[in-house]
């Protein structure tokens, strides 16, 4: 089949992890050279320049810059309000960068939280973040259904006193799929560098897990298309919580099997940040 999901191979494996600490070097190298007074926009163009630099012309989805307030997805935050705006960067804002790159066929998908100078409130939120890595996977070793799951970590955000903010991404989604496809033509088409394939795909399968014609949602979230055992395959996993106008997360690749769950790296920035 021309786009896999599931039983990847070590080979394959390795790639997703080569990957992914590519993307995740991406975002560090361009944070480290932010300056006061430059946009959202602007730098989410440079990511993408960057990216473009190492071969990568298409995207799971476009890279998103947050700075300050918008970390936190503030009151009604719209599904598509996370797109980068013309926010100037300001010291001591928290800042989100998010980029899903495909490599060579393989989707990765991350999100680095960090901030432009001193920000006490985030210093405080973002090691909180290391408990719900924990926790979740733990969760699913036990095998536990993945709405279940949601629904605790969810509950674990307000005991904190924290807004969900995961709840408010497109598909309310903990988690999702990622997967790779091979170099077909029909899987180079874009709109606006997005996968065509892979957005048909994604939509397809969301619409048959709500019609009830497939148990086999590609979204992890709290809602009755969820409430199902883990699905084995990759999934890139992004809890997301927020206080006080400042917003944390992390987004990872878990790797669940038959009989067992693993996050496929535990050197990433968010990982080194808790160490220190």
């Amino acid at each position: 089949m021309s786009l896999k999901y599931k039983n990847f191979d070590e080979t394959e494996l390795a790639k997703f992890k080569k990957f992914q600490r590519q993307s995740y070097d991406t975002l560090e190298e361009v944070a480290g050279g932010l300056q006061v007074g430059m946009t959202e926009i602007e730098v989410a163009r440079l990511i993408r320049k960057r990216f473009h630099e190492q071969d990568v012309h298409t995207y799971f989805h476009v890279p998103v810059v947050m700075f300050g307030e918008r970390t936190s997805y503030p009151g009604n935050f719209g599904k598509f309000e996370a797109l980068s705006t013309d926010q100037k960067l300001q010291d001591g804002m928290a800042i989100i960068l998010d980029a899903a790159p495909i490599y060579e066929g393989y989707i990765v998908d991350t999100s680095l939280s960090t901030t432009f100078g001193d920000n006490a409130t985030h210093k405080i939120l973002h090691p909180e973040l290391k408990a719900f890595r924990q926790e979740l996977l733990e969760q699913v070793k036990l095998r536990r259904d993945f709405k279940d799951i949601e629904i605790h970590a969810n509950a674990m955000i307000e005991k904190l006193g924290f807004e969900n903010c995961h709840r408010k991404h497109i598909g309310e989604v903990l988690g999702h799929r990622i997967y790779k496809v091979k170099d077909r033509i029909w899987n180079r088409w874009t709109i606006k560098q997005i996968s065509v394939r892979h957005l048909l795909w994604l939509a397809w399968k969301s619409l048959a897990a709500h019609k009830g014609w497939q148990d086999d949602s590609p979204n992890w979230n709290h809602r009755r298309t969820s409430a199902h055992k883990p699905s084995l395959g990759l999934w890139a996993v992004e809890p997301h919580f927020a206080i006080e106008g400042v917003g944390v997360k992390f987004e990872e690749i878990m790797v669940i099997t038959d009989n067992d769950a693993y996050w496929l790296d535990d050197d990433l920035p968010h990982t080194r940040a808790w160490q220190t």
